[in-house]
């Protein structure tokens, strides 16, 4: 009687342990956390209040200093599809996003940065896309969203018309007009295997390996879907001023370019993957140490002037480039020669209550 009611208690306990440890989730939902307290309460509920709930969430908390880390040891101890790493030293997203992977279990990855969050049937979206058509690569639309003022905008980066292209159509238009690396859910195999990690201790981490991901995928759909949401009233660094780290998109852009040349997606892309590195590399670049940098940053600057020519000898005779407004060229091309005299024009125009952009 007693052997048959311990076995009995025995295997609930082995039961429940089961049920709350899910070993093969569909989906892992990768959010590194820096300092993001105010932000998570959002973040973590938009993933465990998901209508498809076959899930984890893996946050790795990256040497916070706030409360985050409290905050994700309560959510983790409240639902077992939590799953908190803690970091004693810095690595910033990158970092972040490689561990995380690393101790992913689903057969699927979705990136949520800590301050952003999904829409509730983001991950039920997603699968049924993915089931339907065997795909590796689900991309879908975002939502520029200000809270604090009630703000948003829609948007969709490779055109609601992406929605009916397939296969090498699709990853053209990707090629020519880029989408974040949080706009897609991935097969996980599209990471592992090719190695692509994150570079760590960087910002612009994603510029380095987001389209040698993307322009991998062999059966990529995209859903006219917005299921993420990308807060815009945070301080960013990619909307900060007289910030060095800025220019870690330099090597950013080049790493890319070293991506994809390795795995032979070069020569399919190579106007396309050419004025990506124009844009990421120099235009962004140039344009960037004139407006966002109380003096001109003169040595980096004359860096990618030089390093151009070098990367990519005739970039002017780029296609997509040479298809710009003559206009917008010669803009591009003042801003590289006088980029002082520009400045200090903006400057000017600030003062007197003008928008500051020449």
């Amino acid at each position: 009687m007693w052997s048959m009611l311990f076995a009995i208690s025995h295997l609930s306990l082995i039961f429940a342990v089961v049920m709350e440890q899910p070993v093969n989730p569909y989906v892992s939902v990768v959010m590194p956390v820096y300092n993001a307290a105010g932000y998570l309460d959002r973040s973590v509920r938009s993933v465990l209040e998901q209508t498809d709930g076959d899930l984890e969430l893996i946050c790795f908390n990256d040497a916070s200093t706030d409360e985050s880390s409290a905050i994700l040891h309560r959510f983790a101890e409240a639902d077992p599809r939590v799953r908190v790493i803690d970091s004693a030293v810095n690595v910033k997203q990158g970092g972040g996003r490689n561990r995380a992977m690393a101790a992913a279990r689903g057969r699927y990855i979705l990136f949520l940065d800590a301050d952003d969050w999904l829409r509730e049937d983001a991950v039920e979206l997603c699968r049924a896309a993915a089931t339907g058509a065997a795909a590796d690569l689900v991309f879908f639309d975002y939502v520029r969203s200000s809270p604090t003022t009630g703000s948003e905008s829609p948007c969709s980066p490779l055109g609601d018309d992406a929605a009916g292209m397939e296969g090498g159509a699709l990853l053209k238009r990707v090629a020519t007009r880029q989408t974040s690396i949080w706009s897609a859910m991935y097969d996980r195999r599209l990471f592992s295997g090719r190695g692509l990690t994150f570079p760590e201790g960087v910002f612009y981490e994603d510029n380095a390996i987001a389209l040698a991901v993307q322009l991998g995928a062999q059966r990529p759909i995209k859903i006219s879907e917005g299921l993420y949401y990308y807060r815009v009233d945070n301080g960013s660094v990619t909307r900060s001023l007289d910030n060095p780290q800025f220019f870690d998109r330099i090597e950013s852009a080049v790493t890319l370019l070293n991506h994809l040349k390795r795995l032979g997606l070069y020569e399919s892309y190579r106007d396309e993957i050419d004025n990506v590195f124009i844009n990421q590399y120099y235009i962004h670049t140039v344009t960037g140490c004139v407006y966002r940098f109380s003096r001109v940053p003169m040595d980096r600057l004359r860096q990618v002037r030089q390093g151009i020519g070098q990367y990519m000898p005739g970039w002017r005779r780029n296609p997509y480039y040479h298809s710009l407004p003559v206009s917008r060229r010669l803009k591009i091309e003042l801003h590289a020669r006088f980029p002082r005299a520009i400045h200090l024009l903006v400057h000017l125009k600030r003062l007197l209550g003008g928008s500051g952009q020449a």
